[in-house]
């Protein structure tokens, strides 16, 4: 990703992070009772928090692999130098 958005974590962060914060709203016009609107709001900050920590997760497993591959190029430029 050349791009940088605005969230840390892309456009997948931004979708979420805009979901978490439009979800209270769009409970409270669907859902009238107060004791399953608080439960459902609940349950939405929860699901929002776990798809951060895969995002997370997920972006860090891929910055790991690129310094791993990295690593081995440099590792294996280095060799070829040695050999000569």
């Amino acid at each position: 990703m050349d791009r940088k958005t605005h969230t840390s974590q892309g456009v997948a962060g931004h979708i979420v992070h805009m979901g978490a914060m439009l979800f209270p709203v769009l409970a409270a016009e669907l859902i009238t009772d107060a004791a399953k609107y608080k439960k459902a709001v609940r349950i939405g900050a929860i699901a929002t928090t776990v798809l951060y920590e895969g995002l997370y997760t997920l972006r860090e497993a891929q910055r790991r692999n690129r310094q791993e591959q990295k690593l081995a190029e440099c590792r294996s430029q280095h060799a070829e130098q040695c050999e000569r």
